[in-house]
């Protein structure tokens, strides 16, 4: 079993630095069917994690393990992204401390411990990506 998978960062009940085939079982099992399945990325639309509908989700992969999870929620403009990084924040620091920051007129969030042992497991934050503002939830990449 791979090291960083040890020490039990996870998304959800998914380890980080789990090998492809049993990342891709574990990704089943908790989410349900993606919507597209490749080597290098998992791709979920429309999910719910932690009580909140995201409208992208892509679970990464680097040599043959999972390293990396990103969860979009779209919003309107800037400040609805910021809003849903607020609300984002709040539910994920009832199970992790997080550190705040400020920069580019948004607050962003960082929690939990990386599968490395030094610095943070995910990060919340708002980012407008091709043309549209999210609030994004990312774990790594590790």
């Amino acid at each position: 079993m791979n090291s960083q998978a040890d020490n039990g960062a996870k998304v959800a009940t998914v380890g980080i630095g789990t090998k492809y085939q049993q990342a891709l079982k574990d990704i089943k099992a908790e989410f349900g069917e993606p919507t597209t399945i490749d080597q290098q990325a998992i791709e979920f639309k429309n999910m719910t994690y932690h009580n909140f509908k995201f409208d992208l989700v892509i679970f990464k992969f680097k040599n043959d393990k999972l390293n990396e999870a990103r969860f979009f929620m779209r919003a309107k403009n800037k400040i609805g992204a910021d809003k849903k990084v607020e609300a984002l924040s709040k539910e994920l620091g009832k199970k992790h401390p997080l550190s705040e920051d400020y920069e580019d007129g948004s607050y962003f969030y960082k929690g939990g411990l990386s599968p490395k042992g030094i610095g943070h497991l995910f990060t919340i934050s708002t980012a407008k990506r091709q043309g549209v503002w999210n609030a994004e939830l990312t774990y790594g990449p590790f």
